[in-house]
Formats: structure tokens, C-alpha cells, sequence
């Protein structure tokens, strides 16, 4: 999400610039005035630019801080955070385990048939028998 202000037109704000001057009833030649390196109106266009980058950079730190403490506070109640683990139902998972124990299958083909990796398939055959 980029914040509206973090994005802008140099013209439009040229544009918005004189018609203030002009409500004011100061003269637009007064924007063309040599100030330093620049004119008057590249001086102010600039201050505003750097304005609105300082504020949308402000409001992504923000935003950082509010979605970092979001996280904490989740976590500090007990939610898991992150992608879930795969878990098969034991009723499968005890019938692919028959197969490989009973060594009509490998290690590698109960993988697949639960859609793990090997390792994975390792893993929850050593917990369940810790369980057992």
C-alpha cells in the first residue's frame, strides 16, 4: 500500500502555487525571482517534494511499527504465525505407515503418497513412535 502523498505531480503543484500567489494577488512572474542555484518556484517545488517524500517514508516506518507490534501481540496470545504445517489425517498416515513398516513400500514412495518430502515422512514416523 503506497500512500497517496508518497506519489505527486510537479505541475500540479506549480499549479496549485500560483493559483495561491494569484488568490493573494501577488504577480506569477514573482515565482521566476533567481534565489540561490534556482528560481523561487524550483526552490519551492523542491521544499514541497522533499516534504511529501519525508512524510510517506515517516508513514511506511509507522506502518512497519504498527505491523511489527500486531505480529508481537499475536504471538504473546498463542497464534502461529507463518504457513501451517502440513498435517495428513492418522488414519492415512497409519496405513502408509503400515505399508513402509511392513516394507511393501519405501521411504521415498510414502513420501510421495502423503505429497512430503522424505525427511518430513521421517519425522512424523520417529513422533509416532514416541507415541506408541
Amino acid at each position: 500500500m503506497i500512500p497517496a502523498y508518497q506519489s505527486f505531480d510537479p505541475k500540479k503543484i506549480d499549479q496549485m502555487l500560483s493559483a495561491r500567489l494569484e488568490a493573494l494577488g501577488i504577480p506569477a512572474e514573482a515565482l521566476d525571482e533567481t534565489v540561490g542555484d534556482g528560481t523561487l518556484r524550483q526552490l519551492i517545488c523542491d521544499l514541497v517534494a522533499e516534504t511529501l517524500a519525508e512524510a510517506g517514508a515517516e508513514a511506511q516506518r509507522d506502518l512497519y511499527d504498527r505491523q511489527r507490534a500486531g505480529r508481537i501481540a499475536a504471538q504473546q496470545q498463542g497464534v502461529n504465525l507463518g504457513r501451517p504445517s502440513k498435517k495428513c489425517s492418522d488414519k492415512r498416515f497409519a496405513k502408509i505407515r503400515g505399508l513402509y513398516e511392513s516394507q511393501q513400500i519405501t521411504a521415498e514412495q510414502a513420501a510421495q503418497r502423503l505429497h512430503v518430502s522424505v525427511s518430513t515422512f521421517y519425522r512424523w514416523l520417529r513422533e509416532a513412535r514416541a507415541r506408541d
